[in-house]
């Protein structure tokens, strides 16, 4: 009698276990500039480190191109617009996402990640994850750590050739997420994604703001030390206050998040929008930093 007690108990803890793992939420992940999805020592790792926090998850890591060496240059230089129509079709055809994800974006992967929210959000994303995203652009090309030097060299050409410039928006990727704030007009006219995904135009997107309020948390990774993202308040949408590049404003006194353009007002004021640090250089986190910031974020079930 006893040993059936215990069959029976052994059985049923499996049960459990399984039934657990099987309703987990799955986690889509969105490299930054010049990684891959495909890498096994970067983005492979970090699917990894979720897999062991989070057993039987189902971890997803957006790659455009079927190669490691596509995915990167993509990253650099196809336009963002197009990437994220694959994209969403990409989340969309896959069966393991149908009732929804968490998202986790890191660096450009974290405006990609909210671009797909506000644009397209089927299959739906729970908890957005934005790790050292620049939501409010960059003023310079950030600091090239792509392992092909020539794809580094390319972009920096491309920007000298004017960052505004039409072939410029549509082919370089950070042109794309660039603001300049001695030309904010300019930004506002000829930016082809962040000027978009970030309602600044006179006519508003509706669906953009119903879409990112739709999401149960919005979370904000700061990195203290980042010497790559200029400015570095950008990954909490602070901004250098127009026609200057010395005085930052955070999020608080933008334009965006008085009229609240996008929602994250609203997020905020609900406890929604949640903002995280670590003391690093950019992208530079522990694997107990992760555990501890970002995988609570991830350790929920669909109902």
């Amino acid at each position: 009698m006893k040993i059936f007690f215990f069959i029976s108990l052994i059985i049923s803890c499996y049960l459990i276990q399984q039934t657990n793992s099987e309703n987990i939420r799955p986690v889509v992940l969105w490299h930054g500039l010049g990684d891959s999805g495909l890498d096994p020592l970067t983005m492979g790792k970090l699917k990894e480190l979720i897999e062991g926090q989070l057993p039987g998850v189902y971890v997803k890591n957006i790659a455009i191109g079927d190669s490691i060496a596509d995915d990167s240059f993509n990253s650099f230089f196809k336009n963002v617009n197009e990437q994220l129509e694959i994209v969403c079709k990409m989340l969309k055809d896959d069966t393991n996402l149908t009732s929804g994800f968490n998202a986790v974006g890191l660096s450009q992967g974290g405006q990609f990640l909210r671009g797909y929210v506000e644009r397209c959000n089927d299959p739906p994303v729970y908890n957005l994850i934005s790790l050292g995203g620049q939501h409010q652009g960059v003023s310079s090309l950030p600091r090239c750590t792509a392992l092909n030097t020539t794809l580094c060299k390319i972009a920096d050409d491309l920007v000298e050739l004017g960052v505004y410039e039409k072939y410029v928006q549509e082919t370089l990727v950070p042109g794309e997420y660039w603001q300049d704030p001695f030309n904010y007009n300019e930004y506002v006219e000829k930016s082809v994604f962040l000027a978009d995904i970030n309602n600044v135009r006179s006519e508003k997107n509706q669906t953009y703001k119903d879409n990112l309020l739709s999401v149960n948390n919005f979370v904000l990774g700061e990195f203290l030390a980042d010497t790559i993202v200029v400015p570095r308040e950008s990954e909490l949408f602070g901004y250098f206050a127009p026609g200057q590049d010395n005085i930052i404003l955070p999020m608080e006194k933008t334009d965006l998040y008085i009229e609240d353009w996008i929602g994250i007002q609203q997020l905020d004021n609900e406890g929604r929008l949640i903002k995280i640090s670590c003391p690093g250089n950019h992208l530079q986190f522990t694997d107990q930093w992760f555990n501890e910031n970002v995988i609570p974020y991830l350790d929920n079930q669909i109902n």
